[in-house]
């Protein structure tokens, strides 16, 4: 296991004009590497405000798994042309979602360094949809 830092971007559509929300946050995380998989284990309790959010990143060259655990807990599947479904849960009520995975590239060395980059669709239940963009960058 080693210590390396993250860059997690993400870019949300917003609106049927096209208008975006983005965020942006840096990170220390834990790399360790499992046969043909990398596992990416990092704290969201200063960046969220929710104490003892933690995500795991499971990313294979054809796929990712991402695992959120604390008070808002969810697993989303990142693997180009799929679908995945998944039960969110909230300290508000929980609910379904839907996930479609529309382009998936993952550019990491054989050390774990480099972007992985996602864009997908969230589907809420029959309430509506959002068109999403997901870039990690992992350096030391």
């Amino acid at each position: 296991m080693e210590e390396v830092k993250i860059k997690i971007t993400t870019i949300q559509t917003i609106d049927d004009a096209g208008n975006e929300d983005n965020i942006e946050m840096i990170t220390e995380a834990t790399l360790d590497k499992i046969d043909d998989c990398f596992i990416i284990n990092y704290d969201e309790s200063g960046l969220t405000e929710t104490e003892g959010s933690r995500t795991r990143l499971k990313i294979y060259k054809n796929k990712m798994l991402l695992t959120k655990i604390g008070s808002f807990s969810s697993k989303m599947k990142f693997e180009e042309g799929n679908s995945y479904s998944d039960f969110y849960t909230t300290p508000y009520g929980s609910f379904d979602l839907d996930f479609l995975t529309v382009s998936y590239i993952n550019n990491l060395d054989d050390n774990g360094r480099g972007s992985i980059e996602v864009e997908y669709k969230i589907v809420f239940g029959k309430t509506g949809e959002s068109y999403n963009k997901l870039k990690i960058n992992i350096y030391n």
